[in-house]
């Protein structure tokens, strides 16, 4: 029975005591660590002299000084003559007889060191995680192969305004509906996840609580297991809204003119290449106007600068009415505009064009000091499959607007159709063009 007891600890340092706990057994383990010989042990007591130098605080440690009639173990460092500081757990294990009553106790000493340190490496390697994780601005995930969420550092709750707990367990896609999924980058991510490849730079919108938006940059590797089977995606997502507002912010300044924010001449004309493109691809129909404020000169220098300027805003406000969303309205030069039409005919270009002129003309532009009318001469160029350039279009639009104002100004001219009218108003009266 003894012989089986010490079998069940062969791998541990092993020692028997009877029932008067003295030493009658040991294994070659147990003296090695103590550096004692087998006569040295035999026969002797935890709280003898040579009992307290080797194996006595062991045996106090887990059972102290009461019978040792009930299993016990403990874990701990402990420091032995021959291996130094080791961590084992040191255990006692009564042998009872037939009748129940102890006989024996077998104290063993399992060494759990290598274990350990692999614990407080772990340890330390994910507490060094977690604080890295608290100190970025990134917050990290880890998705399972199902797409949902398995792992969110602390750093989600700050940026996301959600609790992890309501998020552990779900898939994205549940979670955030602002995801416009209609979006060519959008496509793409889900794309990538479906055929589970990295994924960089992918930016959605989320919508907090208080209605204030976040815009979140994402990027995720695959995680495989050791056959190459897929188990799921870890990455880093951060806000990136401060920096989308300064991008948004420098862009628009770099295609608004700073004065009335609408397009300017910049903008205008890589619009107008893209549909130019179009209409010669398909045959579709739109058109280009130039909208110039006739005596723009005059009124400068009559009430300076700052009501000419102010005047230019007024104009624009009414510009920003008469042309449909889709429509690009620009600002292309001292005291000209231009209007971008898409997809809609020459009359439908010319009525707008009207409107234009007829509103402009009614109305009066009120300063501090001054109260004065203006009207705008407008010229008009049809897009359609003949467009064959940017440059002909410009010219042609440049061209019907200077004609208009050679006939008087106040008028709607669309390029290459004949204004007999004016023509003969203009011998008539000897009417020069109007002031630019």
């Amino acid at each position: 029975m003894e012989q089986a007891r010490v079998d069940d600890f062969a791998d541990d340092m092993l020692c028997v005591l009877d029932d008067e706990r003295r030493c009658v057994s040991v294994n070659g383990a147990f003296l090695q660590a103590f550096g004692r010989r087998e006569e040295e042990l035999l026969g002797r007591r935890p709280d003898d002299a040579e009992g307290r130098a080797s194996f006595g605080a062991l045996v106090e440690e887990v059972i102290g000084s009461g019978p040792a009639d009930a299993a016990a173990s403990a874990q701990r460092w402990w420091d032995f003559p021959r291996l130094g500081f080791r961590y084992v757990r040191i255990g006692v294990q009564p042998v009872r007889d037939d009748a129940g009553e102890v006989r024996r106790t077998t104290l063993w000493v399992r060494d759990l060191t290598d274990a350990r340190l692999a614990q407080e490496a772990l340890e330390e390697s994910e507490q060094r995680f977690e604080d890295f994780s608290d100190i970025v601005d990134d917050w990290l995930f880890e998705l399972d192969e199902n797409l949902r969420f398995v792992y969110l550092s602390a750093r989600f709750e700050e940026v996301m305004g959600m609790s992890r707990d309501e998020v552990l367990g779900r898939r994205r896609i549940e979670l955030f509906p602002e995801e416009d999924r209609g979006a060519a980058t959008t496509r793409n991510h889900h794309l990538d996840l479906e055929q589970r490849r990295a994924f960089d730079g992918y930016e959605f919108t989320r919508i907090l609580d208080d209605g204030t938006k976040r815009c979140i940059h994402m990027s995720g590797r695959p995680v495989l297991d050791g056959q190459g089977r897929f188990r799921g995606y870890r990455g880093a997502a951060r806000d990136v809204t401060e920096a989308r507002q300064v991008r948004d912010h420098v862009r628009r300044l770099s295609i608004q003119d700073p004065l009335t924010g609408l397009v300017n001449r910049a903008e205008l004309l890589q619009r107008l290449e893209r549909v130019v493109e179009t209409a010669a691809r398909d045959g579709s129909e739109h058109g280009l106007t130039y909208v110039d404020v006739d005596r723009f000169r005059t009124i400068n220098d009559r009430y300076g600068h700052a009501a000419g300027d102010h005047l230019l805003l007024d104009l624009a406000d009414l510009l920003r009415e008469r042309v449909r969303r889709r429509d690009t309205l620009a600002r292309i030069g001292g005291n000209a505009f231009a209007i971008l039409m898409e997809h809609c005919s020459l009359a439908q270009i010319e009525r707008v064009a009207e409107s234009v002129r007829r509103t402009v003309a009614g109305h009066r532009f009120v300063g501090g000091d001054y109260s004065l009318r203006t009207t705008v001469t407008i010229g008009v160029v049809p897009l359609d499959g003949g467009s064959r350039n940017v440059d002909r279009v410009l010219r042609a639009a440049d061209r019907a607007c200077y004609a208009a104002k050679g006939a008087g100004g106040d008028r709607v001219l669309v390029y290459g159709r004949p204004d007999r009218q004016a023509v003969r108003e203009r011998r008539s009266t000897g009417r020069e063009p109007a002031d630019a």
